[in-house]
């Protein structure tokens, strides 16, 4: 088993975006967590292609959940390797594949409601990105505590979306949050928490991880993080109590 988190850096609309996927070999297959934007997707194949893979050594891809930072680049995975399957959680599996809306694109025409007009311009232009997602079919769903070849268990970590997911190696006990927390500062926060679907869910959902008494996170927004994990989780817990 081995677990490699890489940085993807790209602008976009005057933007400067970093991520911070995960490739995990499990078992001999290598699944890749997220997929990025549709922008990014030059800038995954370079960093495969530094670990000596391609997108067609990719067997599949973990789908965390449904907004256009994480799946936006599927479908360019997917006509580089016809092969690859795509993973996302049950509850997501439809919005993901096209069938519903996505709770984000939902969320975002709410908003336009008593919207300030100087808003306006922006706000259009991302419900336009996030119509504009290419979709495609779901291969495996997952739930809680489902496990990916014996080795990586999957945790619902529902709030950011609901049908969000992390994952749990504990070989090595890294947890791998994607947006169920940030890092900035130095510190954990919780992700985007004004757009978030259900802040108080999210904080439990920390909770979650918190006990699973993590060595090391991974998060999508701000990298790895290996020394004082439970303190910093609690200094998140208490800064969001009234909230929980």
């Amino acid at each position: 088993m081995s677990i490699h988190t890489f940085e993807i850096a790209h602008c976009i609309g005057q933007q400067d975006i970093v991520l911070h996927p995960t490739l995990l070999t499990l078992n001999g297959r290598h699944y890749l967590v997220d997929a990025g934007y549709a922008e990014t997707y030059p800038a995954f194949v370079n960093a495969l292609r530094q670990q000596g893979l391609s997108v067609r050594d990719l067997h599949a891809i973990l789908v965390s959940h449904d907004d256009i930072d994480h799946i936006g680049g599927l479908c360019h995975f997917k006509e580089a390797n016809p092969d690859l399957l795509v993973y996302c959680s049950q509850l997501e599996e439809p919005s993901v594949s096209g069938k519903v809306k996505s709770e984000r694109l939902l969320q975002a025409e709410r908003m336009l409601d008593g919207m300030p007009e100087e808003h306006m311009p922006w706000a259009l232009s991302f419900i336009e990105s996030l119509k504009g997602i290419r979709r495609l079919p779901v291969d495996h769903t997952y739930q809680h505590n489902d496990k990916v070849e014996d080795a990586c268990i999957v945790l619902a970590t529902p709030g950011h979306t609901n049908g969000h997911v992390s994952f749990f190696l504990p070989e090595t006990r890294t947890v791998i949050a994607n947006d169920a927390l940030v890092i900035e500062n130095g510190q954990f926060n919780i992700a985007n928490p004004q757009f978030t679907l259900d802040l108080p869910r999210a904080l439990q959902s920390v909770a979650g991880i918190r006990s699973l008494k993590p060595a090391s996170i991974v998060c999508y927004h701000g990298g790895v993080a290996a020394e004082r994990i439970t303190e910093k989780l609690d200094a998140l817990l208490e800064r969001y109590a009234y909230s929980f």
